[in-house]
């Protein structure tokens, strides 16, 4: 094999600096020995995901918002933190390191380069042929090998694989038994329920092999000589010309080492993603999960199976979430609150006790408690409502705080606006945020309006301006001057009446 392979970034993303030691001990019947060395982890990152047929790079395409890349790191994270990984990367892998790098990961990751996708083992003879590999060989550490497309994987089992091998043992293989094995690799076994022959892939299964329903599902953890001496001498006679890493199955049975075997009972679990098919299927397994978890905490679905809700959002108890809900990003929901029909709320806070009506739309907002929002409002980002006021039907903020108990009942727009406390804005409202001008460096103007101010129905002001405490401003008014407090505007035509008028315009006089 021509290989390219090196070590794109070494200790990128350590782990943050945390008051605990981590003790590298094990404890044995209730007594403390000494363990082998942390199982090492590989992540094949580097494929190109035709079949997804998207711009993306295949491991970034998220699932219930996620990247499927990010659910497996989640999981790790959450079982072993600190663990040494390795990344192998290709297409667009600057996407794919840059990413990584946002979330701060406490891992010890490296990324390494496979410049051709030459299949499995041809990444993972990258990995072992870097810095990282010596590393591994060098604290003779096992080596857990992940595809990058497993969204659902559990840290159950992550944990499981991570256990160190046996003495002697050359791999753990991971298997489920499935209904339909199509795409999957075959086991096959000496009889029906001896050990572990070899994985044939299904492009190279013959009649018989392929009505073999259990499957390999491409984990497996590695002792370290054994991976890195199988990768360097594996062949690509196959129908895909590939370098596959099942094969190594077939060289530890040729060299009599024992092949460990885990059978994973929810094949949900191990499920790939290679087509936007598997992707929807993958993203309704798990928002299934994620609503079982939310509904066991104490939150009420009106109905369970008609919401959605992403990984990273945080609802506390006795919510009450009504149909077509779609709660996404860092969205948190405080206890006691009802959220109504068709709502979406990205990356929002909500206080407790607030009532969100049908259709509300809020992302990147703040809304406080015991408010009122909707129906059909629309809170875009840098928004924040105070306790105890109001948002009606059909109003929309923008860069706006409403302060507490101010109520905005229906139909109106207020962009960079400042609003005090106990305020009434009335119907028809409109903040003139943007006329072209450039004042102090922006072309968008806020408007202050002050506590305890009246604001009467089909009125506007032309920002920058100031409405001062107190002040009222009568219906039908355009306000261009600040209003003192305690004053009243009124900034509108006098009515003029013509008796009998009308009927010269309808040509009747």
């Amino acid at each position: 094999m021509n290989h390219k392979s090196r070590i794109l970034r070494s200790g990128l993303f350590g782990p943050k600096k945390s008051g605990k030691m981590m003790q590298n001990e094990d404890k044995v019947g209730g007594m403390k020995s000494a363990s082998k060395p942390r199982t090492a982890v590989i992540i094949l990152a580097a494929g190109l995901g035709k079949r997804m047929a998207s711009s993306l790079p295949k491991v970034l395409i998220p699932v219930c918002g996620r990247p499927m890349l990010f659910q497996i790191l989640d999981r790790l994270q959450e079982v072993a933190p600190g663990t040494r990984v390795n990344l192998v990367v290709g297409h667009q892998k600057e996407r794919v390191i840059e990413s990584v790098a946002v979330e701060r990961y406490e891992l010890k990751i490296d990324f390494t380069e496979q410049s051709e996708q030459k299949g499995t083992g041809h990444a993972v003879r990258c990995a072992m042929e870097s810095d990282w590999g010596a590393a591994t060989l060098k604290a003779k550490e096992d080596v857990l090998v992940l595809p990058g497309d497993l969204p659902l994987i559990t840290g159950d089992l992550i944990r499981d694989m991570l256990e160190p091998l046996k003495r002697g043992s050359a791999m753990r293989l991971l298997t489920a038994t499935l209904p339909d094995p199509t795409g999957y690799g075959r086991i096959v076994r000496k009889g029906k329920a001896g050990s572990v022959l070899r994985i044939v892939e299904e492009k190279d299964a013959t009649p018989r092999e392929k009505l073999l329903n259990e499957v390999g599902v491409s984990i497996y953890t590695f002792a370290p000589q054994f991976l890195a001496t199988g990768v360097a001498s594996l062949k690509n006679t196959n129908a895909q010309k590939e370098y596959y890493l099942t094969d190594l199955i077939a060289q530890a049975v040729s060299k009599k080492r024992t092949i460990e075997t885990l059978s994973w009972e929810s094949p949900d679990d191990v499920r790939g993603v290679n087509n936007p098919y598997e992707l929807s299927l993958a993203a309704d397994l798990l928002n299934a999960r994620i609503l079982k978890g939310h509904a066991l905490n104490g939150v009420r679905f009106v109905s369970l199976h008609s919401c959605r809700i992403e990984p990273c959002v945080r609802i506390e108890p006795d919510v009450t979430i009504y149909p077509g809900v779609i709660l996404e990003g860092q969205t948190r929901i405080g206890k006691g609150t009802v959220i109504g029909p068709n709502s979406l709320l990205k990356n929002t806070t909500v206080g407790e006790g607030v009532e969100i009506k049908s259709g509300t739309v809020a992302e990147e907002s703040v809304i406080g408690n015991s408010v009122k929002v909707g129906p059909y409002a629309h809170l875009r980002p840098g928004s924040a409502v105070r306790q105890g006021a109001k948002i009606g039907n059909f109003v929309e903020l923008k860069k706006t705080v409403i302060g507490e108990n101010t109520s905005v009942a229906h139909l109106s727009y207020l962009g960079d606006a400042e609003v005090g406390k106990n305020v009434n804005i009335g119907c028809g409202f409109i903040t003139c945020n943007f006329d072209g001008r450039i004042i102090d460096g922006s072309r968008k103007h806020k408007t202050v309006i002050e506590d305890e101010v009246f604001v009467g129905s089909d009125c506007q002001t032309v920002a920058p301006v100031t409405l001062k405490r107190g002040s009222f401003v009568a219906s039908g008014s355009t306000i261009t001057e600040t209003v003192e407090a305690d004053a009243l505007a009124i900034a509108r035509t006098r009515q003029v009446v013509k008796p009998g008028y009308a009927k010269k315009l309808r040509g009747q006089g």
